[in-house]
């Protein structure tokens, strides 16, 4: 901003003249040096600090993360097929141990068994309901296989009985790492070729995910439509009865 100098005090009238215009040649100079500051540019940055320096540091750019290595099915584990390949996207045979991975396996297996018997249980009584095998009231009023918690509770608890009763037998006659085996490898069932073997194992890991699939389709579409699935794949053309 402009500066002015004090107006000139009455005891500088009263001096000599040589020392009176060497007062006002000062004051002068000190009117046009404080204009000259006040026209001269500004710095334009401010001096770093150390919070300043601290902004900065965090700033800067991540460094960019790895990309994930692609899962590798373990040794001696069947199921890895392409193009999905080893699916763990959970991460869950990269925390496992070995036994842990094997216990993942058996029960995969056993829940494919289960969703292979349960698509049966929903297809065979639905058809036997659509022909009248059973009489009128049977699976009633829908003919959905789901009706059977309400028309036939007592037949259902008995079969789920039943279930439970040769799960658990199957869990004390067996051990960690031979459940999946349940007695019925020693039937003849088995191939004498290991490589035949394996080929049984990865047909029998599909058709168990495919039918876990196709169980969980099953409830979802009746609960929503209140249809039965035949009546349901009739409406769409895929079947004719």
């Amino acid at each position: 901003p402009l500066t002015f100098p004090p107006p000139v005090p009455l005891c500088y009238l009263c001096l000599p003249k040589h020392l009176f215009l060497s007062t006002m040649k000062l004051a002068l100079l000190s009117v046009l040096a404080s204009t000259a500051a006040a026209f001269a540019p500004s710095q334009n940055g401010r001096a770093p600090t150390d919070l300043s320096a601290t902004r900065a540091v965090k700033k800067e750019a991540a460094p960019k993360k790895a990309p994930k290595a692609k899962a590798v099915a373990p040794d001696g584990l069947v199921g890895a097929l392409p193009p999905v390949g080893f699916f763990d996207p959970a991460g869950f045979a990269a925390k496992a141990s070995d036994a842990e991975l094997a216990r993942y396996r058996e029960v995969e297996i056993m829940h494919g068994r289960f969703a292979q018997m349960a698509f049966l249980g929903f297809v065979i009584p639905e058809k036997c309901a659509y022909d009248g095998a059973f009489g009128d009231d049977f699976l009633a009023p829908t003919g959905r296989a789901l009706e059977a918690f309400n028309t036939d509770p007592i037949w259902l608890a008995l079969t789920l009985g039943v279930l439970s009763c040769l799960e658990t037998v199957r869990l004390i006659e067996t051990e960690p790492g031979s459940r999946t085996d349940a007695k019925i490898e020693s039937i003849g069932w088995r191939p004498k070729s290991e490589a035949e073997f394996v080929n049984y194992q990865v047909r029998e890991l599909q058709n168990g995910r495919l039918a876990m699939l196709a169980v969980a389709g099953e409830i979802v579409q009746e609960l929503v439509n209140e249809k039965p699935l035949l009546v349901n794949l009739q409406d769409s053309g895929f079947v004719s009865f």
